[in-house]
């Protein structure tokens, strides 16, 4: 059964999940590489253990780091053909459309353009995850970006990406208490894309931003989610 280590970085969550190699879902923000080689490091975890770097999308704090990691692990990266501008060109905030007070503040502090990035592989249907060693595919759920993916387990955990984030100022405060994205691309796909997601038989979301998320206190919520 799959196993996932949570390293928390200072603007968003970076995911290790064990196949026969470990797959690193998401990089964190610019600079963020040689912290999450690190952080892997303290779990027994070598750069040469590492298989594929996974992006759930394409914004710069959750593709900052993946250069540096394929650089020291040698693994490929990989992201949904729909978000292939964002990491070419970088995010421009005016491509999306902020989410209540933090929404709007991360817009005054979010870079306008980012390192480009020109990922190994691109996929558009699920993303099969059997040749690493996982038997898991990807879901795509467009919304808070056109590319954006979450990953559902096979023990019920869901790794989610900003499908939704937990608590606020990042998860400093009720990491737990499920939240809309700070930004949005498209708030209808958004919409179509929770109930996608809450129709897989998942028991808890781990999120880019605080969390975990359990999908009980999701569904409790999901009128003020939508």
């Amino acid at each position: 059964m799959p196993q996932i280590i949570t390293i928390k970085l200072f603007l968003a969550n970076v995911f290790l999940v064990r196949g026969e190699r470990w797959i690193i879902v998401d990089s964190g923000a610019p600079g963020d590489g040689p912290a999450i080689l690190r952080a892997a490091a303290r779990s027994g975890i070598a750069p040469g253990d590492i298989g594929l770097i996974l992006l759930t999308h394409g914004h710069f704090d959750h593709i900052g780091g993946a250069a540096a990691l394929r650089e020291a692990t040698g693994a490929p990266v990989a992201v949904h053909r729909a978000d292939l501008p964002l990491l070419r060109q970088g995010l421009d905030p005016r491509m999306v459309q902020s989410v209540g007070i933090e929404g709007r503040m991360l817009m005054w502090f979010m870079p306008s353009r980012t390192p480009p990035l020109e990922p190994d592989i691109t996929f558009e249907g699920p993303f099969d995850l059997a040749p690493y060693g996982l038997d898991a595919r990807t879901v795509h759920t467009p919304g808070h970006s056109p590319g954006h993916i979450v990953l559902p387990l096979p023990d019920g955990n869901l790794i989610a990406g900003d499908l939704l984030r937990g608590g606020f100022l990042g998860g400093l405060l009720n990491a737990t208490l499920p939240n809309p994205p700070y930004v949005l691309n498209d708030p209808v796909q958004q919409r179509a894309s929770l109930e996608l997601a809450l129709s897989l038989p998942a028991h808890t979301w781990h999120v880019g931003h605080g969390g975990p998320l359990a999908v009980e206190h999701i569904r409790a919520r999901a009128k003020s989610l939508m």
